[in-house]
């Protein structure tokens, strides 16, 4: 969540000039019981043009250094663009073209449509990098919706990708969104090659919301790539099955639970590297401004825990977050790259984020 205000100038196009910075502290087990800290700030211009046309800019300046060994944090320092992108929009219609985030999807937490981004939910940032490309979204009187992109310039893997793409050849991909009752359902495909030559991926997923007094949803996906060197790992195949409730206890505990069983293998849904991944999450909001949430995570098949507790206290342009992780092993799952997030086996976490 990120709270913004800023000073808008007197002038044509309307400038707004607003940014962010934070500060992660984490603890490593090691002798001198050193502590990780990260440093990010993110700088944000907003420019009105038009009724019609308004644009971004805004950079990811970051370093990051352990708190017995302070030297390297000018090498570390690293200044990269974070969102550049302009927009035409009517109450209908919006083409956006630039840097941007891209996603869509019912799953809250093990997100088989992570195609584009890198999202935590555990983040109070709600940081990913953007891709560049161009957007187009259509909605119709009756809620439903239509997407087209295309992307460009976009080498690395992002979301669950495996291999980057290949340089210099765009990639295209829609979405259909429509309701049906107290139900909507997405169909999203999406097409591209990859690095090694001459290899095509084509995606393509199905994934619904209900409102039934609870939540219910699921995302499917299924990716393709005929790597044809009997590598044996032409698909890789997603399920997301979730569903969450606010009981009636306090002011509310909201549970959310979701399951995602993910393969890579010759046929979809059928290898030798498959995961069973379930999540719960648990919040609980005291007063307006203190939230206490649970994250906790089971690997069925390495049969590896991971819970995270933290507490967060939300002021006009601050937000202090206090959190803590343990674990049975020193990393959680893998995800379907092979891209891990490595933890040490217990820690503590400090974050701060200032607005303004």
């Amino acid at each position: 969540m990120t709270l913004m205000c800023g000073t808008v100038f007197a002038s044509t196009p309307k400038v707004e000039f607003n940014g962010m910075f934070s500060g992660l502290g984490q603890t490593v087990e090691s002798d001198s019981n050193a502590v990780n800290i990260n440093v990010k700030y993110i700088p944000l211009l907003k420019f009105d043009i038009s009724p019609q046309i308004d644009a971004e800019l805004s950079g990811n300046i970051f370093t990051f250094f352990d708190s017995d060994d302070m030297s390297d944090t000018a090498d570390s320092l690293e200044i990269k663009p974070y969102r550049a992108w302009i927009r035409y929009s009517t109450t209908r219609f919006e083409a956006r073209m630039g840097l941007q985030k891209i996603n869509f999807g019912s799953a809250r937490i093990l997100r088989s449509l992570m195609w584009f981004d890198q999202l935590d939910p555990k983040d109070p940032l709600q940081f990913t990098d953007g891709i560049y490309g161009l957007r187009l979204r259509y909605d119709f009187q009756n809620n439903a919706n239509i997407r087209l992109w295309g992307l460009y310039g976009n080498d690395n893997p992002k979301g669950w990708e495996i291999f980057g793409t290949k340089e210099h050849i765009p990639e295209t991909g829609g979405r259909i969104q429509y309701p049906i009752g107290n139900a909507e359902l997405a169909v999203s495909a999406h097409h591209r090659s990859v690095q090694q030559k001459g290899i095509v991926e084509n995606r393509i997923a199905l994934d619904g919301f209900w409102d039934v007094g609870i939540g219910l949803w699921f995302e499917s996906a299924l990716v393709h790539a005929d790597f044809e060197d009997g590598n044996e790992k032409d698909y890789q195949s997603f399920l997301t099955l979730g569903t969450d409730y606010t009981f009636a206890i306090g002011n509310g505990i909201t549970a959310t639970v979701e399951h995602l069983l993910m393969s890579i293998g010759s046929r979809p849904f059928d290898g030798n590297d498959r995961y069973n991944i379930s999540a719960l999450s648990l919040s609980y909001l005291f007063g307006v401004m203190d939230r206490l949430s649970l994250f906790s995570y089971y690997n069925w098949d390495l049969k590896i825990p991971f819970s995270f507790l933290s507490w967060r206290r939300t002021y006009d342009h601050w937000i202090i977050q206090f959190s803590g992780y343990w674990t049975s092993e020193a990393n959680t799952a893998p995800m379907a790259s092979g891209r891990e997030r490595t933890m040490e086996n217990r820690g503590l976490q400090f974050m701060t984020i200032f607005n303004y």
